[in-house]
């Protein structure tokens, strides 16, 4: 898998309210020989069975890794002792051999810790304000034959959560912040 992408700050849009923000345009490409599903849609908050018709296809998490904020698209470990009824989602794409898909990733400014909820295993740290680097991250992995069809439309599948193993997290190199 080949991420890569451009980095904006914050615009404005003619009769909405904007805020400011760090914006990742990017574009994953499998390299591959077998079809992958990347984890590129996140809810706002994770816990439902299904994907919400109305889900913020920009929406990423946002922590600090090793001195590193990442804007991340991926899953996280249900935490201990926490059971859902159903099994919680996330959406995503099938990339096939050779194909690309492309999306974007925004993350509010100043920047703030953005992570689901109790329920889930995820950093609690929060993202130190002078934090000199960054980077993008997809989770992407070979589990297509969990894919199912959700009601968002336009090729986004829905597939359950799970924190990403091994080499299953696909990251940028860290890159000076850029913006202050």
């Amino acid at each position: 898998m080949a991420p890569e992408g451009q980095v904006r700050s914050g615009g404005t849009v003619a009769g909405m309210s904007v805020h400011p923000g760090l914006v990742v345009d990017y574009r994953l490409t499998n390299t591959g020989t077998k079809p992958v599903l990347a984890y590129d849609v996140v809810p706002q908050e994770l816990g439902s069975g299904t994907l919400p018709v109305n889900v913020d296809v920009q929406h990423a998490w946002v922590y600090e890794q090793s001195g590193v904020l990442r804007i991340s698209k991926q899953g996280f470990a249900t935490a201990p002792n926490v059971r859902f009824v159903a099994a919680p989602v996330m959406g995503g794409h099938v990339i096939a051999p050779g194909a690309s898909v492309t999306g974007r990733a925004y993350a509010v400014w100043p920047l703030v810790l953005d992570v689901p909820g109790e329920s889930f295993s995820a950093p609690r740290q929060r993202v130190n304000p002078a934090v000199g680097q960054w980077q993008f991250c997809v989770q992407v992995d070979g589990r297509t034959d969990q894919a199912r069809p959700s009601a968002v439309g336009g090729g986004v599948v829905q597939a359950p959560v799970r924190a990403p193993e091994g080499d299953e997290l696909v990251c940028t190199g860290p890159a000076a912040m850029p913006i202050r």
